[in-house]
């Protein structure tokens, strides 16, 4: 075997179990993919600043893969929509994909009490093989539910003769359900429940996923407010409104759930196998707790393409993780939110 495959079977196990036992054990598992991908640098850094990152940015500029692109298993793109030029990343092992992405959605989004079914207002893979939004979607449709999943979509439109009335029956039988989502999405719902003077009252360990934040769609709601909105339409917990974190150049997520990750301000926490750290732009030194600079992050499951990636967002560090993530100006739109826009405008074209 060669040492990236004796490593990818180390990060499948480190999944496996929960994640690595110790910072130390990330810290070591992470070097070794990075000396593997040739991405150490020269010099005395030391721990995780001797990673040479790769730019957000590269994977729209060249190949980043550690393997013969031939042997991709599957290929996720970037929308593109601002520049032109969509990134691409291509995922030699999309079982170690989906086992990083249901992981992290079983601990973060399916605590106790777990719903008794999904509803998504993404499109799955099979509609959208290159999005890897859409095809965590399918792996969590996938998961074990007590009633069948629903795909409430139609082609770009949401399917709300389905969604509503499944929506209503779930209060009225007591069946708690997850909502999955970009934003977007949840905002077009709740545009339908506003023009129909409706509110949903849906069963305590209800709970809704939404992911993207208001980016490229001209329809701008701060995550606050959106929360804030999905709360009063449908009768859950603010705590139970939880945001998803992820980047088509990554394999792991991360996410916004305080029911999971504890008291204190509302933040983005990285599942276990990944580590993001808020950088200074001008020395990417990390930054203290509070303050500001660009977001790296650190995926072990990135195995076979950069372990190491420096986006364009600005977002505000925290002990354990980030928050108030934005794009840093100049950077491109990117995303779901940036994806689920292009289906808006195009469902709402007129047609002659």
């Amino acid at each position: 075997m060669t040492d990236l495959a004796l490593l990818a079977a180390d990060v499948r196990a480190a999944i496996r179990a929960g994640g690595p036992a110790t910072d130390a054990d990330f810290e070591d598992l992470c070097l070794a993919i990075a000396g593997a991908q040739g991405r150490l640098r020269e010099g005395d850094a030391d721990g995780l600043d001797r990673i040479e990152p790769v730019p957000e940015g590269a994977f729209k500029l060249m190949t980043v893969a550690c393997f013969p692109p031939s042997e991709a298993e599957a290929e996720f793109r970037t929308s593109g929509t601002t520049t032109g030029s969509p990134g691409r990343h291509l995922v030699r092992d999309l079982r170690l994909y989906r086992e990083s992405a249901l992981a992290g959605f079983d601990r973060f989004v399916l605590y106790p009490p777990r719903p008794a079914r999904v509803v998504t207002l993404i499109p799955p893979g099979e509609a959208r093989p290159s999005s890897s939004l859409s095809r965590m979607v399918s792996f969590a449709l996938e998961c074990d539910w007590a009633l069948p999943p629903l795909v409430a979509r139609d082609g770009d439109s949401l399917a709300l003769d389905r969604l509503l009335p499944a929506l209503r029956g779930a209060g009225r039988d007591g069946e708690a359900l997850v909502i999955l989502g970009t934003s977007l999405d949840f905002l077009t719902l709740l545009e339908a429940l506003a023009a129909a003077g409706e509110a949903i009252r849906l069963p305590a360990g209800s709970r809704v996923m939404h992911t993207g934040g208001e980016k490229a769609s001209g329809r701008e709601l701060s995550r606050e407010a959106l929360a804030h909105r999905l709360v009063a339409a449908l009768g859950i917990a603010p705590e139970d409104a939880v945001e998803e974190f992820g980047m088509t150049e990554l394999l792991s997520q991360a996410y916004d759930a305080p029911r999971v990750t504890g008291g204190g301000p509302r933040r983005l926490v990285p599942v276990p196998w990944m580590r993001s750290r808020v950088l200074d732009p001008g020395t990417l030194a990390e930054v203290p707790a509070g303050a500001t600079g660009l977001v790296c992050h650190y995926d072990l499951a990135n195995v076979h393409t950069a372990v190491a990636v420096l986006t364009g967002d600005l977002a505000t560090g925290a002990a354990d993780g980030f928050s108030d993530v934005r794009r840093a100006p100049g950077a491109a739109a990117r995303g779901c939110s940036s994806e689920a826009s292009d289906r808006w405008t195009h469902s709402r074209t007129p047609t002659s």
